[in-house]
C-alpha cells in the first residue's frame, strides 16, 4: 500500500480526485476577466475538504495570459510575532503579485511598468524599505503613508494588465481568509479590495477559508450590511458523497476491501472528508476485509493519526473556548442565552469566544441554536470522556 498525502503534494495531477464540476464552474468564472467582466469568489467549506488542493489545481490549468497570485494568509499569521496590521497585509500582497508577475517571460516589460507605477502613483511619503527587495529596483525610502500603500497595492494588478499586451487578467486568490479575524477592522480591508474593484474589469479577488455555510463571517464579509453586500460569487466545496468516497476507493484504493456494513461505517467515520479519508486509509491493512466492526476498532485505535488536525487546533483553544465546546459535547443544540448561562465567563468574553470558535469551524449555528459542527470533533471528544473520565487538556 502506499500512502496518500494529507497536505499539498508537487505531483498534483497523481493525487487528485474528482471535482470537476468545482473546476468547470470557478474557472468559467475566472476566465471572465479576459472579457473585462471580472467575478468575485467567495470559497467555503470544513476544514480538510480540499480547498487548497482544488485552488491550486485550477491555478495550474489556468492559461498565461491570466496572472494567478495565491497566499495563504494562515502562514502569514504564523511568521509574524506582531499582531496582523494591515501594513503587513498589504506588504505581503505586493510581494506574491511581483513575485507572479516576475516569473512570466516579459521581465523586462514589468520593470520598466514598475518605475512607471512608482511616478504616476507619487509615492512621495511611502517607506519602500521591505519593497526595494521585493522589487529589485533602487526606490528612495522615505516615511511610511498607509494611503498612499494601499493605492498603490490596489492598482498594481489592474495597472499591469493595462500596460502589458500579454496580460488579460489578474486574479488574487487570498486562501484561510478567516485568518485575518485576527486583525482589528477586518472590515476596513474587505472594504478597501470592495472600493477598488468597482472600476477594476480585469482583476478578480477570490477568497477562500476553512468555514461551514454557518458561520456569520460569512455574512459579516457577504452579506447586506458587509462589504461585498451579495456581490461575492459563493461556492461552497462539499465532502465526498457515499458514492464518490466508494469511486475514490475502487479507482486509488483499490486494494482496501469492506462488507456493505463496513462501508457504510467507513463513512460514517469520515463524513467523505477527503483528509479523513485519506488519514483513514494510511492506517489501513490490504490483508484485512473491513467490517463495521472492524472499522470501528480501527477508528478508535488510531484516532491521534486520523485527527491529527483536531488535537492541535484543540490544543490551541483557551479554556473559555472548551468550556463552551465541552457544553456543547454535553447540552447540542443550544440558544445563545442557555449557552450562556451555562459558561463561567463575562457575556463580552463570551461573544468573543463564541465568535472564535465560529471562524475556526468548531461551532455552527442553525435556527438559533448553536452546535459542535464536526462530527469527528465531537467523537474525539466523546471517546475521551468516556475514557479517560475527563476531556483533552
Amino acid at each position: 500500500m502506499n500512502s496518500k498525502p494529507l497536505f499539498l503534494h508537487d505531483n498534483m495531477n497523481k493525487y487528485f480526485f474528482n471535482r470537476e464540476y468545482d473546476i468547470k464552474r470557478i474557472s468559467y468564472q475566472i476566465n471572465s476577466v479576459r472579457e473585462s467582466l471580472a467575478q468575485h469568489l467567495l470559497i467555503t467549506g470544513i476544514r480538510g475538504v480540499g480547498k487548497s488542493y482544488l485552488i491550486k489545481k485550477i491555478i495550474s490549468e489556468t492559461e498565461h495570459d491570466i496572472i494567478c497570485v495565491y497566499i495563504d494568509f494562515s502562514k502569514v499569521y504564523s511568521s509574524y510575532d506582531e499582531d496582523l496590521t494591515m501594513e503587513i497585509i498589504l506588504t505581503e500582497l505586493l510581494k506574491v503579485m511581483n513575485d507572479s508577475v516576475n516569473n512570466q517571460e516579459y521581465t523586462n516589460k514589468y520593470a520598466n511598468t514598475i518605475k512607471e507605477l512608482i511616478d504616476n502613483v507619487k509615492l512621495k511619503n511611502y517607506d519602500f524599505g521591505k519593497a526595494k527587495e521585493i522589487f529589485k529596483i533602487p526606490i528612495p525610502e522615505v516615511e511610511t503613508d498607509y494611503r498612499k500603500l494601499s493605492q498603490f497595492v490596489m492598482e498594481f494588478p489592474q495597472k499591469i494588465v493595462d500596460t502589458i499586451d500579454e496580460v488579460k487578467g489578474f486574479v488574487i486568490f487570498i486562501d484561510e481568509f478567516q485568518t485575518l479575524t485576527k486583525m482589528d477592522n477586518l472590515d476596513k480591508f474587505f472594504w478597501l479590495i470592495r472600493s477598488y474593484t468597482q472600476t477594476q474589469h480585469n482583476t478578480s479577488y477570490v477568497f477562500t477559508g476553512s468555514i461551514s455555510r454557518t458561520s456569520k463571517l460569512i455574512d459579516e464579509i457577504n452579506g447586506d450590511e458587509g462589504a461585498f453586500g451579495g456581490r461575492l460569487n459563493h461556492f461552497e466545496i462539499k465532502p465526498f458523497s457515499e458514492v464518490e468516497t466508494r469511486k475514490y476507493f475502487d479507482e486509488c484504493m483499490p486494494e482496501i476491501e469492506f462488507t456493505d456494513d463496513g462501508f457504510d461505517r467507513f463513512y460514517k467515520c469520515t463524513r467523505g472528508i477527503p483528509l479523513y479519508v485519506n488519514s483513514f486509509y494510511n492506517v489501513m491493512d490490504s490483508s484485512v476485509v473491513y467490517s463495521a466492526d472492524v472499522v470501528k476498532e480501527t477508528f478508535f485505535m488510531n484516532m491521534s493519526q486520523i485527527l491529527f488536525r483536531w488535537f492541535r487546533i484543540w490544543s490551541n483553544l483557551n479554556e473559555n473556548e472548551k468550556e463552551i465546546v465541552e457544553i456543547l459535547i454535553e447540552n447540542d443544540g443550544l440558544t445563545w442565552t442557555d449557552l450562556l448561562e451555562k459558561t463561567s465567563v463575562s457575556r463580552g468574553t463570551f461573544n468573543d469566544n463564541l465568535k472564535t470558535l465560529g471562524y475556526k469551524g468548531i461551532i455552527g449555528v442553525q435556527n438559533k441554536l448553536y452546535f459542535i459542527e464536526d462530527y469527528l470533533l465531537k467523537a474525539w471528544l466523546k471517546h475521551e470522556k468516556e475514557v479517560y473520565g475527563s476531556y483533552p487538556d
